[in-house]
């Protein structure tokens, strides 16, 4: 059974003078252990989907389901103590300026009631997961950002939480800095085994640290699946616009045909283009290459544009294909 179960979810914010579906019939599982990336552009309704996982934005219909608890049917005590088991960090870390670090992170088992003496065990417990006893009581004007999001996470960890939701976390550091920050996570999920949700508009964040994946556009889930499936093998327009967006595809000379070719492991050593040059006769024109890590494993792609003659198009897929490619078409639109 799915750690966390969204059910023909929608939701529509109604205005005065206009109503807007953010959410429209989203369909998704969340097994315990997944590290899942919710990915759209701005807008899509990524950040209004993980406030209603928890129940912050309550949801016109459909059902959340978590750990088997259909949030909708908890009377309020029931929701409280189950939000307990899913924690929140933010992009702008929402820290109490007036705390240091140790109490940052007491705050949230304060709420719960748990007795001082457990506090002060816990939140030395958390300070060194998150690196930062040396820093414990300095207050967050005194943090760099990336100190600051290590005490959120680790006052989201402090009450032993199944899962942690985080909505843009790592949208307001540096590259350096968020390659830590989804170093920690990663280490947090695997030591721990806590599911985390992330939601991020970064197709390098979801490469890096997710399992799993769902692209979110204008409300709608178009794709989900492995990270690795999804990035290999594009189904939607939406996706394949992230990701060939990123890869430079859209690079304004499209009038030609274009196709992308994917290789990982070993694949990515072999001369394949200059073979195809060599034994076919057919030159190709390498607009984009890149190899990036994507989940533990070595991917690559290629970007080609292809000779005008058809017949020698066919003859360099064919022949790309035969070597274990995968190869898709791309057009100017990325779709």
């Amino acid at each position: 059974m799915a750690l966390i179960e969204l059910s023909h979810l929608t939701k529509t914010f109604r205005g005065k003078t206009q109503t807007v579906d953010a959410l429209k019939d989203i369909n998704l599982q969340i097994n315990q252990g997944d590290i899942y990336g919710i990915i759209g552009m701005s807008g899509a309704g990524k950040s209004t989907l993980v406030r209603c996982i928890n129940f912050l934005e309550k949801p016109t219909g459909g059902s959340v389901v978590i750990d088997g608890k259909d949030l909708a049917k908890l009377a309020p005590k029931e929701l409280r103590r189950l939000r307990q088991e899913v924690s929140m960090i933010f992009q702008h870390f929402n820290l109490l300026q007036q705390r240091d670090v140790r109490g940052n992170i007491a705050f949230a088992m304060e709420i719960v009631g748990m007795k001082k003496a457990d506090i002060d065990k816990r939140v030395d417990e958390m300070l060194e997961i998150v690196g930062l006893t040396d820093r414990q009581h300095n207050y967050p004007s005194q943090l760099s950002g990336g100190q600051q999001q290590r005490v959120a996470i680790a006052r989201a960890l402090s009450t032993n939480p199944k899962i942690i939701l985080c909505d843009e976390a790592t949208s307001a550091l540096d590259p350096q800095t968020t390659t830590s920050i989804l170093n920690l996570l990663r280490d947090i999920n695997k030591k721990m085994g806590i599911t985390i949700v992330i939601i991020t508009h970064e197709m390098s964040v979801v490469e890096s640290v997710c399992t799993h994946v769902a692209i979110i556009d204008n409300g709608l889930l178009v794709e989900n699946g492995t990270v690795e499936d999804v990035f290999s093998q594009p189904k939607s327009a939406a996706a394949k616009k992230l990701i060939f967006r990123k890869a430079g595809a859209d690079m304004g000379v499209m009038g030609e045909r274009m196709i992308r070719i994917v290789f990982e492991g070993n694949a990515s050593t072999d001369p394949v283009i200059a073979s195809l040059v060599m034994e076919c006769h057919i030159a190709v024109n390498i607009m984009y290459a890149d190899t990036r890590d994507v989940n533990g494993k070595a991917f690559g792609q290629m970007i080609l544009q292809l000779p005008e003659d058809k017949l020698q198009q066919e003859k360099a897929i064919y022949y790309l294909q035969s070597k274990g490619l995968r190869v898709e078409e791309v057009n100017g639109s990325g779709a």
